[in-house]
Order: C-alpha cells, then structure tokens, then sequence
C-alpha cells in the first residue's frame, strides 16, 4: 500500500467514524454496536483469517470479559482502574489452560472442543446465583469521568469511548500481524507441516494467538456489559460465536477491517430487516448465503479485488499487453506460500 493509498484510508475510516454523529442518537447507537460487535471479530479472525483456526466458542471469553467486569467492579467493589485490567488477566490465564487443551487438536475437532468449553462456561453462568444465574446482573457501571466534566451516560459521549477503544484494538492487531509473529501465524495457516520441519514451535504460537484472541473478546464484553448496564449468560452462546465466525467470512477473514465491515452489514441488514418484516431471520439468512456464494474472499475482499482490477487497466493503458497480463495475473497458492516462508525464515 502506498503513502497516497493509507492516507486515505486513514481519512475514509475517520468520515465513516464522524459520520453517525451527525445522523442523530439512534445512528450512534447503531454504530456503537457495530464497533463493539467488530472488536470481538477481530480476535475471532486473529484465529479464523491468519492462524487457520475456526473457534466457535470464543463467546466464552466475551462473557467471561462481561462477567469479569460485572464482579469484580459491582460484587466487589473495586474502581475501574484495578477492575478492567484484573478482568483482562484473569481472562488471559483462564485462555492460556483451555488454548494449551483446544490447540492440540485441528479442524473440525478444534471447532467442537471450543463448542464445548463455551457451552461449560454458559453452563456455570447459569448455575451460579451470585451473578444472578440466569438472569444476570444489572447496574454495571461505565467509566466516571465526571472530574473532567463528561458524562459517560451519553450516547454520543460512549461512541466516542467506544471509538478510541476499537481503533486501539485495531491498530494493536494490525501490528501483530505485521510482526514477525504475525508471520508465523500465517505460515501456520499455509503449511503447518513446513514450519515445524523449520524447527518453530508451532504449539506456542497457536496458544498464544489463542490467548490475543480470548483478550480482545474480554475487552468486547468489557465493552458490551457498560453499554448495555448489564450482562447474563447469553452473552456467551456458542451463536454468539457462531455469529461471529459468520461475520469473519462475511467481511473478509484474510483482511485487517473485514471483522469492522462485516460487523456493519450484519447489524444494519439485521436491523433494517427486521423494520419490514417479522419473518426477518429467513430473508436474513438467504442474504448471508448470497453473500458467501459471491463474495468468496468477503466484502472487503471483493472490494480489493475490483479496485486492483481498476488500478491494473489504469496502469496498463498505453503498455505492452503480455506484459500487462502478467501484471494483472493475481498470486497463486505456492508464490503465496514462498512469500510467508521468507517472512518467517
């Protein structure tokens, strides 16, 4: 990507973060969903997208986040300042027993155990009446910054907080996955079999993306429990998850803003359908398959996609034409492969 190229897509990212604030409160609120929903997608690609992972239960650690919050700063009293990063380690710690379990396994035996962890979790939730068992806990407070003259209670006020958070979130994978880590993570993908000839320790790397993945959940139900004052076990569903995996490969999983995109299609089609129709799931799912039949690479894949075909006829006027479909000729599997191999050697 360019200078010119980034510069506008840092400007674009800010007009579309400016952009509810001047469509009115019910437009933030939207907005603010679509955030928060987009910070937990993103870890859920950081193992779908870049490791080759598909976690359906990583609604366990959402929860675990609300829930971490809802304790530690409702039961037992401790500000917010202690309570966030308490809520945050315990959830690290919680993720690295289950990750070091879960990453043992591939496939579709990977898919099910996170299942089942996610439906044990959802299971204590229930049974446990200090939380308030199934019907969860409310009074969840949000930041107080009253010293400084801003009123959390605010909507527009919240979107902004929630704004700073989700670029923070964001711009933190970003530089995971341009690290070498990062590479790893991707080579792990496109051939685990080679890096663990080339003597990487493939296990630890999975554990600790699994881990990464688990935080940036914790911080979307951190997010989610002073939104809504509340929290309750259905926060952590394993549709929750599922969800989120369909919003991944809706949006792009192989690209940094899919999980962003995605998570604004999903609730402005979600919402918009509901307003015409009752029957709204069904017109609702028929969307999402369209979607996946056309969009194999996503939204933001597809936008890439036309937009490097734009480029390419624009860079090809005027040139030879077998040297312009070279030019326009995309990777294939094994220059894709050769290019991680060199990254992570």
């Amino acid at each position: 990507m360019t200078d010119k190229s980034a510069a506008a897509c840092v400007l674009g990212c800010i007009a579309v973060l400016l952009l509810p604030l001047a469509l009115g409160n019910f437009a933030v609120t939207l907005a603010t969903e679509i955030l928060i929903m987009g910070v937990f997608v993103l870890g859920v690609n950081l193992l779908l997208g870049y490791t080759g992972l598909v976690p359906l239960g990583n609604a366990m650690f959402l929860g675990a986040g609300a829930y971490g919050i809802a304790v530690f700063g409702k039961l037992l009293g401790w500000p917010l300042w202690i309570a966030v990063p308490a809520t945050l380690v315990l959830t690290a710690a919680i993720s690295l027993v289950i990750g070091a379990i879960c990453t043992r396994t591939r496939d579709v035996e990977f898919l099910l155990i996170t299942l089942a962890f996610c439906q044990l979790f959802y299971g204590v939730a229930i049974k446990v009446k200090a939380t308030g068992g199934s019907d969860g806990m409310a009074g969840i407070s949000r930041p107080d910054l009253a010293f400084a003259g801003i009123n959390m209670d605010e909507v527009i006020t919240f979107y902004v907080y929630t704004c700073i958070v989700s670029v923070a979130m964001t711009a933190a994978l970003w530089r995971i996955v341009h690290s070498p880590f990062g590479s790893v993570l991707a080579g792990i993908r496109e051939n685990e079999r080679r890096l663990i000839a080339m003597s990487y320790e493939v296990a630890s790397y999975k554990i600790a993306a699994f881990v990464v993945s688990a935080v940036f959940a914790a911080v979307a139900g951190i997010l989610t429990a002073q939104y809504t004052y509340f929290v309750n076990p259905e926060a952590m569903t394993w549709q929750v998850g599922g969800e989120a995996v369909l919003i991944a490969i809706i949006g792009g999983r192989r690209y940094l803003l899919g999980p962003i995109v995605g998570s604004a299609v999903f609730i402005l089609v979600k919402h918009g359908l509901s307003v015409l129709t009752a029957d709204y799931l069904i017109y609702f799912g028929l969307f999402f398959m369209l979607c996946v039949i056309f969009f194999k690479d996503g939204i933001v894949g597809q936008l890439d996609r036309w937009f490097r075909a734009w480029g390419d006829r624009a860079s090809a006027a005027g040139a030879d034409p077998n040297t312009a479909s070279r030019t326009a000729r995309p990777a294939s599997d094994a220059q894709e492969l050769r290019r991680v191999s060199e990254a992570v050697s």
